[in-house]
């Protein structure tokens, strides 16, 4: 796993987040078990990758509109403290007049 984190991004692509790369560790190195199909039973093992592809989708979504909600606020932060200085200079401006 790190060397995939350590491993260049080619130009114009995002790195892979942490969650990604452990995605595809999973997806490769668990082996798929026959004992469920030797009996007879059908493998719930494409339901199960179905699901855990799905949570980490949903994992990645949730990390962007956190990333979204960060920068957001940080915008909010910047617009407040203009307005704040905005404020004390007009105040400053008026105590001056009188």
């Amino acid at each position: 796993m790190e060397e995939m984190k350590d491993a260049p991004v080619p130009e114009g692509e995002e790195p892979k987040s942490t969650v990604q790369i452990v995605e595809e560790v999973l997806l490769k190195s668990v082996k798929q078990s026959t004992f469920l199909t030797n009996v007879g039973l059908q493998s719930s093992r494409n339901n199960s990758r179905k699901a855990t592809t799905e949570v980490f989708a949903h994992v990645r979504d949730l990390e962007q509109k956190l990333q979204r909600s960060e920068l957001q606020a940080d915008l909010v932060q910047e617009e407040l403290a203009a307005i704040k200085m905005k404020a004390e200079e007009s105040e400053a401006a008026r105590d001056k007049e009188l």
